[in-house]
C-alpha cells in the first residue's frame, strides 16, 4: 500500500508539471508564483483564523485545522489564477524546447508545493496515523513510546514545502513586526504526518481542543534533574484543563506526541514530554513515565478539569530556552521559567483543594444539612422514554443492555407517551466507569437550596452570574451538566456532559409558587465524600453523602 501512495504522489506531481509544461513556460511561471503566494497566505493566516472562530469545543474541532489550511490555500490559488488570468490574457511564446524543459521544471516544482500542502491539509484532519500504509512521525515501541521517523515518502513534498516556507519566512517573506513560521511552528510537516493524528485509540482520540479550555500554570527550569540517561536538565510546564477539552466530554487524554516543547533563537529545537504528573482517584497525585505507547496523561473520570504537569528534557543547545508549548495544535507562549526543584514537583502526592471556601452562613450561623435533596440515583422521572421516542435526544447502550441518554436537550410528556418496553426503556442518563449520576433537588422549597437567596438576604447579594457547585471533602467542585425540569403539562431533559452549566442564570427558571420541579444532574466520581454546596466560593448547604459504585437507576 506505501508504495501505491508514493507512486500516486509522484505520479500527481509528474501530472501538473507534465500540464504546464504544454501550457509553456510563461503560463508556467504565472501558475508557480500563485501557488507561491497562495500557500505562503494560507499559512499567515491559518492559525489566528482557527483558534478565533472555530475552536469551539465541538464535532467540528478535528477538522478546522485541515480544512482551514486546505480551504484557504484553494481560496487564495483561486483568487491569484483569476487575478492572472485578467492580467495576462495571452500567453508569450517561447521555443518548444524552452517551454517543456524549464516551464515543465517549473511546473515540477509548483506541483511539489501543490501536493505539499495538500498533505499537510489532509494530515491535521483528525484520522488514523497512517495514510495508505505511510506513518511519517508517531509514537512507536520500538522507542519506548517515543515520537520517532517511521519512515519517508520517495518525493516529501510536504517536507520540501515546509523547509521552503520556513525559509522565506526568514527571507524574502519574512514578517515586519512578528517571527517567522520557522520559528513559530519548526517541524510543520512532522506534525501534519503523523503526530497531530497521534492520539488515543489510533487516531479516535481528541486531536484539538479549544483555547478557552486551557490555562497555563509555572514553568519550571531543573539543571540538574534527568528527564532522561542522555538529557541535560529538564523543564516542568504545569497546565489545567476543563471539561470542554476533554474526549467526548468524558475525560482528557494526551498522549506523548500531542505536547511539545519549542525553545527560542535563529535555530529552535522541538522536545516531546517523557514524563507527567497528574491527579488520581481519591485525591492524590501520580507521576508516570510516556514510555509506552499505552501511556497517556489523563484526567479523572467525573471530575471536570485536570492539572497536569509535563516534563521535558533540556535543549541539545544548553543556553536555549523554551518558547511555546504547544498542545494538541495550539500553542501558548511560555513565560520565563524559574529555577526550582522538578523531582519535588513530581513527588507531590496530594490533590490540593480547587478553591477556598466559606463554610458558614453569612447570617452567623451554620447553613441548612440539605443532605436529604441529593441522590446517588439515575433517573429520569416523571418522563418514561424509549429509544424510538428519546429523539433529539441521543443515547448509548451499556454492555448490559441499558439504554442511556448520552446527551441533547429534549421535550417530553409526563409518564409514558406509548407502551414502553423492557427492552427499549431509557434507563437514565449515560456515565463512564468509575462515575455515577448524582440528583440535586433544586426545587423552590421552603428548606432546600436556598440558589436564589429567598431565605437568605445575603445569598441573595451573591446574585446568579456564579457557578453551583456540589463540593467534595477536599474542596473540589463539580458543574451540573444537565437538568430533569418538570412543568405542569411535560418534562425537559438536558444532559451534556462536555459543557456543564457554568452559571446560575442558566438554570431553567422556576415560578414563585413552587409548582416546577427541578432536579440537577452531576456526573461524580465514585469513593467520593461529597460535603456541601456552594455558590462561587460560598457554601449555601452542608451534606454528608457517600458517592459509591452501584447508585439506583429507575
Amino acid at each position: 500500500m506505501i508504495t501505491l501512495f508514493n507512486i500516486i504522489v509522484v505520479g500527481l506531481i509528474l501530472l501538473i508539471a507534465y500540464w504546464w509544461a504544454n501550457q509553456g513556460l510563461f503560463s508556467s511561471i504565472l501558475h508557480c508564483l500563485c501557488v507561491i503566494a497562495a500557500g505562503a497566505l494560507a499559512l499567515a493566516f491559518w492559525e489566528p483564523i482557527v483558534t478565533e472562530f472555530f475552536l469551539k469545543g465541538n464535532g467540528f474541532d478535528n477538522y478546522a485545522w485541515g480544512l482551514t489550511l486546505g480551504g484557504l490555500f484553494v481560496a487564495f490559488l483561486f483568487g491569484f489564477r483569476l487575478i492572472a488570468d485578467r492580467l495576462a490574457p495571452n500567453n508569450v511564446k517561447f521555443p518548444e524546447m524552452v517551454n517543456n524543459i524549464i516551464g515543465g521544471a517549473v511546473g515540477l516544482w509548483a506541483g511539489t508545493l501543490t501536493m505539499g500542502m495538500a498533505m499537510m491539509a489532509c494530515g491535521f484532519i483528525q484520522g488514523p496515523i497512517e495514510i495508505m500504509g505511510h506513518v511519517g512521525w508517531a509514537r512507536a515501541g520500538e522507542a519506548n513510546g517515543a515520537p520517532t521517523s517511521l519512515g519517508e515518502l520517495w518525493v516529501p513534498a510536504a517536507r520540501i514545502t515546509e523547509q521552503f516556507y520556513a525559509m522565506l519566512s526568514r527571507g524574502a517573506l519574512s514578517p515586519l513586526r512578528s517571527t517567522a513560521l520557522a520559528d513559530y511552528y519548526p517541524r510543520l510537516a512532522d506534525t501534519a504526518l503523523s503526530l497531530h493524528r497521534d492520539t488515543y485509540f489510533d487516531g479516535d482520540g481528541r486531536s484539538t481542543i479549544p483555547p478557552d479550555s486551557f490555562t497555563l500554570g509555572a514553568v519550571t527550569s531543573d539543571k540538574s534533574f534527568r528527564a532522561t540517561d542522555d538529557s541535560t536538565g529538564a523543564y516542568a510546564v504545569e497546565f489545567t484543563v476543563d471539561s470542554g477539552a476533554f474526549d467526548g466530554g468524558e475525560q482528557f487524554i494526551l498522549s506523548a506526541a500531542q505536547a511539545r516543547l519549542i525553545s527560542g533563537g535563529k535555530r529552535p529545537e522541538v522536545v516531546f514530554p517523557v514524563q507527567f504528573n497528574q491527579p488520581t482517584e481519591g485525591g492524590m497525585r501520580g507521576t508516570y513515565k510516556f514510555d509506552d505507547m499505552s501511556n497517556y496523561a489523563t484526567s479523572v473520570p467525573g471530575e471536570q478539569d485536570a492539572r497536569i504537569v509535563l516534563v521535558f528534557p533540556g535543549f541539545a543547545d544548553a543556553s536555549a530556552a523554551p518558547r511555546f508549548l504547544q498542545i494538541k495544535g495550539l500553542r501558548f507562549a511560555l513565560p520565563a521559567s524559574a529555577d526550582g526543584d522538578v523531582a519535588s514537583i513530581l513527588g507531590t502526592t496530594e490533590e490540593t483543594d480547587t478553591a477556598p471556601q466559606d463554610i458558614t452562613s453569612p447570617e452567623g450561623g451554620f447553613v441548612n444539612d440539605v443532605s436529604n435533596l441529593i441522590a446517588v440515583r439515575n433517573s429520569i422521572m416523571p418522563a418514561q422514554l424509549n429509544t424510538n421516542i428519546l429523539a433529539p435526544m441521543t443515547h448509548a447502550t451499556t454492555t448490559a443492555g441499558a439504554h442511556l441518554i448520552t446527551g441533547g436537550t429534549g421535550v417530553y410528556r409526563k409518564g409514558a407517551q406509548m407502551s414502553v418496553s423492557r427492552s427499549q426503556r431509557i434507563r437514565g442518563f449515560f456515565s463512564t466507569i468509575g462515575t455515577e449520576i448524582v440528583l440535586v433537588d433544586a426545587s423552590r422549597l421552603e428548606d432546600g437550596i436556598d440558589i436564589y437567596g429567598e431565605g437568605s438576604p445575603a445569598f441573595k447579594a451573591l446574585g446568579t452570574d456564579l457557578p453551583l457547585e456540589l463540593v467534595d471533602s477536599r474542596g473540589k467542585g463539580y458543574k451540573p451538566v444537565g437538568w430533569v425540569w418538570e412543568r405542569t403539562g411535560d418534562v425537559e431533559l438536558h444532559f451534556d456532559p462536555a459543557h456543564p452549566v457554568q452559571r446560575i442564570s442558566d438554570f431553567p427558571r422556576q415560578p414563585s409558587s413552587g409548582e416546577h420541579k427541578l432536579r440537577l444532574v452531576f456526573v461524580i466520581p465514585t469513593n467520593v465524600e461529597l460535603t456541601g454546596v456552594r455558590m462561587g466560593k460560598t457554601i449555601i448547604g452542608r451534606c454528608s453523602v457517600s458517592v459509591r459504585e452501584g447508585g439506583t437507576t429507575d
